[in-house]
């Protein structure tokens, strides 16, 4: 496989000046990412007093590879295909307000996508605008789900869940138990086991969060050409996956489970290289945290949902009743209003727990949001809105897949580049069958980070086109 480097078209040569503008500009986008992924700026304000203005404003800092881009070199603002459909997005989230019953809920949750979706998508596709970004931006986030992972395997081994490590190995409802129970059927007490919760403090959004760059540290392992950055992302591999099983988290056992297969299908990864790997995993996970195996069989209650047996051996725990209850819920507000819902938000604030309690199923003594974005979107935005929402995601991860298939034979960066971010919205995607759209500024991140990747290796490919075979220098 060759590996080409391109320079656009006009760009001014490198002067010492131009290379420490760009050497700002990597480590601005790098800052970002890894203070965005370990969740630093929350864990400063909450644990450690810094201001939450001051900790917000952290994403300022893409404006200096931005300056840099618009003002020094005079390129013009980044327009990515996935712009429009973000905007149309955003665009049915007002649709599905003009007639709802609650202004004031409505305007929080726009504004809520003002600032972490609209907002912080232009200033990561205008900040990200290279592949040297794209590639520092990929492994930052590889690097912060490898220490958050290792974390996490410490905090297990040593077995100090009350220790939150300063605020980035947090465990939810320690002070009661917390956990889920891994005591015998027949026992009378139960015996609860903690989940672990990162720097998020929950653990199902902490498990997401990894899920994403597991995929990105999966594909280094096996593909990237150079063999240390290989043993870099093999270790990061086994630190992220190890994260992911000690929060206990189901949705994302599965969502991990669906990417692999479709890494597979797609060809990406051969079956001989990964089957391995995976074999050796599950027997490590087997042996070491054998309570995980004990989780997982929990997932066979889900046959029993629609079950009319009252055998208690045959009953889902309460967890899986509380969110088929959750989801039902929400079902049935987007069938009474499915062109454009209820309202963004509205759903959780005015319908959640009526209609909940309606089923039957489980009895609700407060609101509770669906367990899944796609029915709780359908609720709140109707058929228009989650239409919209699945071609904004779905756009991307067609574009990029091109891309992959095009770079595949020509430059193996990125076409790792390529199919990384195609996993990472995917994974994002699977995981969401069973969360709400909370803590959306990671959606967002990635959904721009795959925007800009589309942006740049789509005018690298019109410049390979115009150079033939023949690489062309690099700025």
């Amino acid at each position: 496989m060759t590996s080409i480097t391109l320079r656009e078209p006009g760009w001014p040569g490198p002067t010492a000046s131009t290379d420490q503008d760009s050497r700002r500009g990597m480590a601005a986008v790098i800052f970002f990412f890894f203070v965005l992924w370990t969740n630093l700026a929350v864990v400063l304000t909450q644990f450690h007093g810094v201001p939450q203005i001051v900790a917000s404003s952290v994403v300022v800092v893409l404006l200096i590879p931005i300056v840099r881009a618009l003002i020094v070199e005079r390129q013009p603002p980044v327009v990515t295909p996935v712009l429009p459909l973000v905007l149309i997005f955003l665009g049915t989230l007002f649709l599905a307000g003009i007639r709802s019953p609650e202004p004031s809920v409505v305007q929080n949750n726009i504004g809520l996508y003002l600032t972490e979706g609209l907002l912080l998508y232009l200033l990561v596709s205008n900040a990200v605008r290279t592949l040297p970004m794209l590639t520092a931006a990929l492994w930052t986030l590889i690097l912060a789900g490898a220490l958050l992972g290792g974390l996490s395997i410490f905090q297990e081994f040593t077995h100090t869940y009350a220790n939150d490590y300063a605020g980035f190995a947090q465990v939810d409802r320690l002070d009661t138990g917390g956990g889920f129970n891994i005591a015998p059927a027949d026992a009378t007490q139960k015996e609860l086991r903690p989940r672990l919760g990162g720097p998020l403090g929950s653990e199902n959004r902490y498990a997401q969060i990894l899920a994403v760059v597991f995929p990105l540290a999966l594909l280094r392992a096996f593909r990237d050409p150079r063999r240390s950055r290989r043993l870099a992302g093999g270790a990061a591999s086994i630190l992220i996956a190890g994260g992911i099983f000690l929060t206990f988290s189901r949705g994302a056992a599965v969502a991990v489970g669906v990417t692999i297969m479709l890494i597979l299908l797609l060809r990406e990864l051969k079956l001989r290289h990964v089957l391995p790997a995976l074999a050796v995993l599950t027997a490590v996970v087997a042996l070491a945290v054998p309570d995980y195996v004990r989780r997982l069989s929990t997932l066979e209650g889900v046959t029993a949902l629609s079950s009319s047996t009252s055998n208690s051996t045959d009953k889902p725990d309460s967890a899986l009743v509380g969110r088929e209850t959750e989801n039902l819920a929400a079902l049935h507000v987007f069938i009474d209003h499915p062109v454009t819902g209820v309202g963004p938000g509205v759903y959780f604030h005015d319908y959640s727990r009526d209609y909940a309690n309606r089923l039957g199923l489980r009895y609700l003594a407060s609101e509770r949001r669906g367990h899944s974005l796609y029915l709780e979107m359908a609720a709140d935005t109707g058929i228009v809105g989650l239409t919209a929402f699945l071609v904004m995601v779905g756009v991307p991860i067609v574009l990029l897949l091109r891309q992959a298939r095009y770079w595949r034979s020509r430059d193996s960066e990125r076409a790792i580049v390529a199919s990384s971010l195609v996993f990472a919205l995917f994974a994002y995607l699977a995981s969401a069958m069973f969360l709400h759209l909370s803590y959306q500024r990671f959606f967002w991140a990635i959904l721009a980070l795959a925007s800009a990747a589309f942006w740049v290796l789509a005018r690298d490919q019109e410049a390979y086109g115009r150079a033939g075979d023949e690489a062309v220098e690099a700025p």
